[in-house]
């Protein structure tokens, strides 16, 4: 069995060692369909870690998708949140 899915990454985030940042995105979530979003090093072996994730509504009837990252590390990191949403919307 397979799905086609939709892909979307965003440009790059940089935190300092120990630094948390939560950051919000919208991009046609909704209940219809299975959301992740996940990010790796630009500049490896640097570190970072999702804590959490979760959506809300917004005003707008929209969805936003809420992640707290965090750099777990002892460098600083820079990465590129992507998300991968199925079954694909278009």
């Amino acid at each position: 069995m397979s799905v086609e899915v939709d892909y979307e990454q965003w440009g790059p985030i940089t935190l300092a060692p120990g630094e948390e940042a939560w950051w919000w995105f919208t991009w046609g979530f909704d209940e219809n369909h299975w959301a992740r979003m996940d990010a790796s090093p630009d500049n490896w072996p640097a570190s970072i870690q999702i804590v959490e994730q979760w959506a809300e509504k917004d005003i707008t009837g929209g969805t936003k998708r809420w992640v707290h990252w965090k750099n777990n590390g002892t460098t600083p990191v820079v990465f590129r949140p992507r998300v991968i949403q199925a079954p694909s919307r278009w």
